[in-house]
């Protein structure tokens, strides 16, 4: 089963290299930023203490040319 995408029901603060840390689950646990960090890895997801869901997170970047 392939993973779900919850972004749309998390919140979190500024990412930092592999580190991201969410200040709301999607339970909606809130935390204080740096609480509870998660990584870009799937292996050994860190888990919310409220729901014990497991989560990693993905980056892109997009680079955009101005047409004019």
């Amino acid at each position: 089963m392939p993973d779900k995408d919850v972004t749309p029901q998390v919140s979190f603060a500024e990412i930092d290299g592999e580190s991201l840390p969410l200040t709301k689950c999607v339970c909606g646990e809130q935390f204080v930023p740096w609480e509870f960090i998660i990584s870009i890895y799937r292996e050994g997801a860190n888990d919310c203490r409220k729901c014990g869901r497991k989560l990693y997170f993905r980056a892109s970047i997009k680079v955009y040319e101005v047409l004019e």
